[in-house]
C-alpha cells in the first residue's frame, strides 16, 4: 500500500478535529442541528488552517445517513463515497485550473438536476479568488438563488480579491491561524503516535516556522521522519528546514547588544555561509529585537508569549536588562531601513554587514529630562558661543584687531538698510563686527545714512510755506542709501521684508491723527488714506500721492467729496484735494508702511534680546556646533 503523508492521513473527519477553529466548528454544528444551513458559504484564512477540511466535513454532515450530533458518522455509504471522492453529487472544483466562464456555464446547467443519492448537491470551489471577473458575474444569480437542493462552499486565502457582489451572497467564516502552543500540543501527540523522539524546542521551532498552518507543520514532521529518522536535534531540524535555530538567533542578538562587532560579524558570516537567506535572518532579528523590547516593558508573561519556551523567555529577559529601551528602538529602526535597502540593492551581503556595524555602534539617546538637568547646572551668566567655520557670516563682539567671534546664526541677507542703521545706533553689549571688504562695495558714513527717529521725522509745529513743502515732498530725490553688506543679516520673521529698499521718511504726526480720525467716521476711506503720501496739511491744497495706481481708480467722485468734507471738519477750513500717482522711489512712507516699519523694528529688538539671552548662550556653549536657525515671536 502506498504511503500516505501525515497531512492527508490526519485530515480532520469531524468538527471536533478542527484544531484551533472551535468557534467556527460550533457555529456550523448549531446551524445543522437547527436546520438553518445557508445556501452559500465563504471560508477564508491562511494556508493549512482547515478550510477545505471543514468544507468536506460540512458536506458529509449534510448528507450523512446517520449523523451523530451534527457530525458525520463516517461509516454510512454517503460518507464513504464523499470521503473517497466517488460521490456523484459532490463537486470539488479547483478554481485555479477551472477559472473560465465555460466552466461556470457548465456548473449553472448542472445545478438544475436533482441529486442522485445524497440529500444535497454540494459544490466546493477551492481557491475561489482565482476565478475571472466574467466567471464571478456568471455565477452571481445562481449563487444568490440556487435550487433548494444545492449548496455552495467557496474557500480562499485572499478574500479581498473576491468581488463584493459575491461576498454579499455568502456567509463568511474566517479561519484563524493556529496558535503555536496549540500546535505544539497537537504535534506532541502526533510524534508519539508515529514513534518519533523530538524535543519540545524542536516542535516549537517547527510550529513557529509553519506560521499557523497545521498542514505545513505536519509536512515538516514528515520531512524530519524521512530524513533524520526517529530522533533529531534542534540544530539538525533547523538545518533541514532552512530556518534559524534558537541558539544561533540568541547568539547573534547577544553580540549586537554587547556591541561586539567582530563576534556579530563572525556569527552572521557563519549563518550566511551555512545557506541561511538574508531575508530570513532579518526577519528573525526583527522578531528577536521586538520580543526583547516587549519583555523588557511587560515582563516575561507566559500567557503573552506562548510561542516561546520558558528558557527563551528568561534569555530575552536577561538581554533586556543589558540594554536601554531607546537602544532597542534604534536597533529596530536600523533593521527596518535594512529591509528597504535589501529590496532595492543587489549587494545583499554587503548591506547586511554594514547594518551590523551600524547596530553595534548605536548609542543611547539623550532625553529631554537629561538635557534640562545639564542646563540647570550651568552658570546663569552669558557664555560665548562656540566658533563657527570661517566660511560663515560673522557677527558679535569685535576685538582690537578687527576679527570677532563667529556667530552660530544663519539669516537671510538683504533686509531694509534703515533697520540696519537703526540697529547699529541701539545700545548693545558689544560693537558689531565690520564685514570684510569686497570689490565694488560702497561704504557709507553711518552718521550720514542713519534713519531718523519718529520724533525727528515729524514736521515742526509752525506751518511751512506751501511752495517749500511741495518742493520737499514731490522732488522725488531719494536719500543716499548704503549698499547691502555681508553683515546685514537678521533673524527670519514672517513680517520681515526680504528685498532691500531705500530709506524713507515717516509721515507727519498730524496726518497720522487725521487717518485715525477717518477710521472712526469713514473706515473705507481711511483704508485708502493709509496708502497715500500727503502734502502738508497747512496749505489750501492737499495733494495725495499713490504708488499703486489701483488706489487712484478706487477714489471715486463720491469718495473725493466725502474726503473734502471730513478734511474741512478736521482742519476747520476748505481744502482742495488733488490725487496723482507717486513714483516708487518716493522718499516718504505711507501710514501703513510706517506701521509695518515700527512693527519690524520691534520684532528685531525682541529677536536681539532672544539672541543675547543667557540660557540661549549656555545652550550654544553646551552643544558645540549647534546653530539657531529660526526665532519665532509670539
Amino acid at each position: 500500500m502506498a504511503y500516505v503523508v501525515l497531512a492527508r492521513k490526519l485530515r480532520p473527519q469531524r468538527f471536533s478535529d478542527l484544531i484551533g477553529q472551535e468557534t467556527t466548528a460550533r457555529i456550523l454544528q448549531n446551524a445543522i442541528l437547527q436546520d438553518r444551513v445557508a445556501h452559500a458559504f465563504l471560508f477564508t484564512g491562511s494556508r493549512g488552517t482547515g478550510k477545505t477540511s471543514a468544507a468536506r466535513i460540512l458536506t458529509r454532515a449534510l448528507n450523512c445517513l446517520t449523523p451523530q450530533d451534527a457530525d458525520p458518522c463516517g461509516t454510512c455509504e454517503n460518507c464513504r463515497e464523499i470521503e473517497s471522492d466517488a460521490s456523484p453529487d459532490v463537486y470539488e472544483i479547483d478554481a485555479a485550473s477551472n477559472r473560465g466562464i465555460e466552466n461556470i456555464r457548465e456548473l449553472r446547467e448542472n445545478v438544475n438536476y436533482a441529486p442522485a443519492r445524497c440529500r444535497f448537491k454540494v459544490y466546493i470551489i477551492d481557491e475561489a479568488h482565482m476565478l475571472t471577473l466574467e466567471s464571478f458575474n456568471a455565477l452571481l444569480k445562481t449563487l444568490e438563488e440556487p435550487p433548494p437542493h444545492v449548496k455552495f462552499i467557496l474557500a480562499t486565502t485572499d478574500p479581498h480579491k473576491v468581488p463584493q457582489t459575491i461576498l454579499s451572497r455568502c456567509q463568511r467564516y474566517d479561519f484563524l491561524r493556529i496558535p503555536v502552543r496549540t500546535m505544539v500540543d497537537y504535534l506532541s501527540q502526533v510524534v508519539s503516535q508515529e514513534g518519533i523522539t523530538l524535543p519540545e524546542s524542536a516542535l516549537e521551532l517547527i510550529a513557529r516556522n509553519s506560521v499557523g498552518g497545521m498542514r505545513d507543520a505536519l509536512t515538516a514532521i514528515d520531512q524530519v521522519l524521512s530524513s533524520l529518522g526517529k530522533e533529531a536535534s534542534d540544530e539538525e531540524i533547523a538545518q533541514l528546514l532552512g530556518v534559524l535555530d534558537s541558539h544561533s538567533r540568541i547568539r547573534l542578538l547577544e553580540a549586537l547588544i554587547a556591541k561586539d562587532a567582530p563576534a556579530a560579524m563572525r556569527c552572521f558570516q557563519e549563518l550566511h555561509d551555512g545557506g541561511h537567506d538574508a531575508q530570513t535572518l532579518l526577519q528573525n532579528l526583527l522578531e528577536s529585537v521586538k520580543t526583547s523590547a516587549l519583555i523588557q516593558t511587560l515582563g516575561p508573561d507566559r500567557e503573552l508569549f506562548q510561542e516561546y519556551s520558558t528558557d527563551e523567555l528568561e534569555t530575552f529577559a536577561v538581554l533586556g536588562k543589558q540594554v536601554r529601551p531607546d537602544v532597542l528602538q534604534q536597533m529596530f529602526q536600523v533593521l527596518l531601513e535594512l529591509e528597504d535597502r535589501l529590496k532595492r540593492s543587489t549587494h545583499v551581503r554587503i548591506c547586511f554587514e554594514m547594518a551590523i556595524l551600524q547596530l553595534t555602534a548605536v548609542e543611547p539617546l539623550v532625553g529631554i529630562p537629561e538635557l534640562l538637568e545639564q542646563l540647570r547646572g550651568l552658570p546663569t551668566g552669558e557664555v560665548a558661543a562656540p566658533p563657527a567655520p570661517a566660511s560663515e557670516n560673522t557677527g558679535g563682539s569685535s576685538s582690537s584687531g578687527g576679527t570677532g567671534a563667529a556667530t552660530p546664526y544663519r539669516h537671510k541677507a538683504g533686509r531694509i538698510t534703515s533697520m540696519l542703521k537703526q540697529e547699529e545706533h541701539k545700545p548693545t553689549e558689544s560693537a558689531p563686527v565690520e564685514a570684510p571688504e569686497t570689490p565694488g562695495m560702497v561704504r557709507e558714513d553711518p552718521q550720514k545714512t542713519a534713519a531718523p527717529s519718529l520724533a525727528e521725522a515729524l514736521p515742526p509745529s509752525a506751518p511751512e510755506p506751501p511752495e517749500a513743502n511741495l518742493n520737499r515732498q514731490f522732488s522725488h530725490e531719494p536719500d543716499v542709501v548704503a549698499e547691502p553688506t555681508q553683515d546685514m543679516v537678521f533673524p527670519e520673521h514672517p513680517s520681515a521684508v526680504v528685498a532691500a529698499e531705500p530709506e524713507r521718511q515717516p509721515p507727519s504726526e498730524r496726518w497720522i491723527q487725521l487717518v485715525e480720525a477717518l477710521c472712526e467716521k469713514a473706515p473705507k476711506l481711511a483704508g485708502l488714506m493709509r496708502n497715500a503720501i500727503p502734502d502738508a496739511l497747512e496749505g489750501p491744497e492737499l495733494r495725495l500721492g499713490f504708488r499703486n495706481v489701483g488706489f487712484l481708480q478706487m477714489l471715486t467722485a463720491e469718495n473725493m467729496s466725502e474726503l473734502a468734507h471730513l478734511l474741512k471738519e478736521f482742519l476747520g477750513r476748505e481744502v482742495r484735494v488733488h490725487c496723482l500717482q507717486e513714483p516708487q522711489a518716493s522718499p516718504f512712507r505711507t501710514v501703513l508702511e510706517q506701521e509695518e516699519f515700527v512693527e519690524q523694528q520691534e520684532c528685531e529688538r525682541r529677536c536681539q534680546e532672544a539672541r543675547r539671552h543667557p540660557l540661549v548662550q549656555n545652550i550654544l556653549a553646551t552643544f558645540p556646533g549647534s546653530e539657531i536657525t529660526e526665532i519665532r515671536l509670539h
